[in-house]
């Protein structure tokens, strides 16, 4: 029978295969490529997931980020119908994320109607019945989700939890201080260049001042709408909310 000495040694050697695989990443890119990758090998999971953003919920709105496995064809629909309803964006399961560095879909429970429905309607849907989030503190201030997704309930238990978490203090420590790419531009510069018509549409709107409400009214767009795409907006420029991407807008608008 295992003793808890072999436990605890077994947690060690999950987290210390993770470090092993992710040695002499040089920048963001390379350690987001070598994280997933190692977390899937390690823990045998049938997929893994790297989310980026100016805070945590932003991450979830990230436009670009590295998945592979089984949730790479999940993608659309996640950015599309789901990505604001993520269960570990919910304030709760962001404040102990904030205190453990990571936690499960099994420690959660409520939540909001559209939070249970993220579970049952999507998760569940395309068969994750396992999930589990790690959150880290990333270089330039930004902060990433790692998420860990399978079909088998029971991939990630206790013992993996707690290597997990022996884990998080590493890998935040690793990630900021790894260089990413400095813009060649001002914000303000390329801030609607980065947009499509539609959301570039929306920024502008958002430059002169306008609620999401009235956004909706001039475009025919229910408010929740404006507001999703509001969020994706400022994930995919980078920007903290929509003052700033209102300042930024104006400025592109009076050097343009």
């Amino acid at each position: 029978m295992p003793t808890l000495a072999d436990a605890g040694r077994r947690s060690y050697e999950l987290a210390f295969g993770v470090l092993e695989r992710i040695d002499g990443a040089h920048d963001l890119a390379a350690f987001k490529a070598a994280l997933t990758a190692a977390l899937a090998e390690v823990y045998q999971v049938r997929s893994t997931t790297f989310f980026t953003g100016r805070t945590a919920p932003l991450a979830c709105a990230d436009p670009a980020p590295t998945i592979i496995g089984i949730t790479r064809h999940m993608l659309p629909e996640y950015q599309d119908l789901w990505f604001q309803h993520d269960i570990f964006s919910m304030p709760h399961a962001l404040r102990s994320l904030i205190t453990t560095r990571v936690s499960t879909l099994s420690e959660l429970n409520g939540g909001t109607p559209e939070n249970r429905m993220y579970v049952t309607d999507y998760l569940e849907r395309h068969g994750i019945q396992s999930a589990t989030a790690i959150y880290l503190d990333i270089s330039d201030g930004r902060k990433a989700l790692v998420g860990m997704f399978d079909r088998d309930p029971g991939r990630i238990g206790p013992q993996e939890v707690e290597s997990l978490r022996l884990l998080a203090g590493p890998l935040a420590q690793i990630a900021c201080h790894l260089p990413v790419r400095a813009r060649t531009a001002p914000v303000e510069d390329t801030v609607l260049s980065r947009l499509s018509p539609r959301q570039a549409e929306v920024a502008r709107l958002v430059g002169e001042g306008m609620s999401n409400a009235s956004i909706g009214e001039v475009l025919h767009l229910h408010p929740a709408s404006v507001k999703k795409y509001v969020t994706r907006i400022l994930a995919i420029t980078g920007l903290r909310n929509r003052t700033e991407l209102a300042i930024a807008v104006r400025r592109s608008a009076s050097s343009a």
